[in-house]
C-alpha cells in the first residue's frame, strides 16, 4: 500500500507496534482504522479474558487514543458480540463516546459490528462526568 499510494499528498505510511507507538506523536492522528488487530489479540473466554488479553488490548486502546487528537474517531470494525467488546474498549486511561452500529448480517448471515469511538477531550469528558453525576443523583 505505500508504494501504491507512494504519490498522494497528506498520506504516511508506518510500521508499528500499535501496543507502542513511540514513533507517533501524541494526539497527530486524524483518525484510526481497525479491522483485525484488536480481535487477533483476544482469544480465551469472552467472559473472563486472560490477563495476557487485557493487557495487549488495553495498550492497543491507550496507545490509540494516545496517539488521536481531541474529537477524532477510532473506527473499529469487528464480528465480536458488544457486550464482549465494550469492556476492553473502555479500559483504564481512555475516555471514549461509543457509538454502535449492526453493519450487516440477517439472511442467515453473522452480524458484524462497527464501533465509532470519539476521542473526548478534557473539557467534554468532565461535562459527561458532571451529567452523569447529576442524572445519578437527581
Amino acid at each position: 500500500m505505500s508504494k501504491r499510494d507512494s504519490g498522494t499528498e497528506g498520506i504516511e505510511w508506518m510500521q508499528a507496534d500499535v501496543r507502542q507507538m513511540d514513533l507517533i506523536p501524541s494526539e497527530s492522528v486524524d483518525i484510526a482504522f481497525d479491522k483485525g488487530t484488536l480481535d487477533a489479540m483476544i482469544h480465551g473466554s469472552p467472559w473472563d479474558p486472560p490477563d495476557e488479553v487485557l493487557d495487549s488490548t488495553g495498550r492497543c486502546i491507550r496507545e490509540v487514543f494516545r496517539v488521536l487528537k481531541s474529537d477524532a474517531d477510532f473506527i473499529y470494525v469487528t464480528y465480536r458480540q458488544p457486550h464482549f467488546v465494550k469492556p476492553l474498549l473502555d479500559c483504564g486511561g481512555v475516555d471514549w463516546d461509543v457509538q454502535l452500529n449492526v453493519l450487516g448480517g440477517g439472511d442467515g448471515s453473522f452480524d458484524y459490528y462497527g464501533f465509532v469511538l470519539k476521542k473526548l477531550s478534557p473539557p467534554v469528558a468532565a461535562s459527561i462526568e458532571r451529567e452523569t453525576r447529576t442524572v445519578e443523583s437527581g
